[in-house]
């Protein structure tokens, strides 16, 4: 059964990938991992509201997103009828469910991991999300 993945789509193009580190990180680990899943890109700039008439299907969308994820971030992984929205916690259930390949870093290289642990704290979460 292919996983629910909600990401962020482009600005001004709600039908490409957005622009974000943390969908990405979470869809190369299942690319990588070939699990499969479907795909619903969000437009987080431009929320559209249930008085615009959008047709039911997208409404519908759109109002669980927000319902399911009352903050609104992506990327948002849905396990098990549970949805989970810290890309972390994400990639870590990914390698638990699906733990072959591994991506998982080897101790040898653990001074790599910390660079990449580093990164995100580093630099600004507004110049990230942006």
């Amino acid at each position: 059964m292919a996983l629910e993945v909600a990401v962020k789509a482009a600005f001004g193009a709600p039908h490409l990938l957005g622009v974000c580190p943390f969908c990405q990180r979470v869809l190369l680990t299942l690319e990588e991992k070939k699990v499969p899943y479907k795909l619903h890109l969000i437009n987080l700039s431009d929320k559209p509201s249930v008085s615009e008439d959008l047709g039911l299907g997208f409404l519908l969308v759109i109002c669980r997103f927000t319902e399911v994820n009352p903050e609104g971030k992506v990327p948002v992984v849905k396990f098990d009828d549970k949805w989970v929205a810290d890309f972390d916690v994400i990639v870590g259930i990914i390698e638990e469910k699906y733990p072959e390949p591994s991506l998982k870093i080897p101790p040898k290289f653990a001074s790599v991991r910390l660079g990449m642990e580093c990164l995100p704290q580093a630099v600004p979460k507004e110049v990230l999300r942006n």
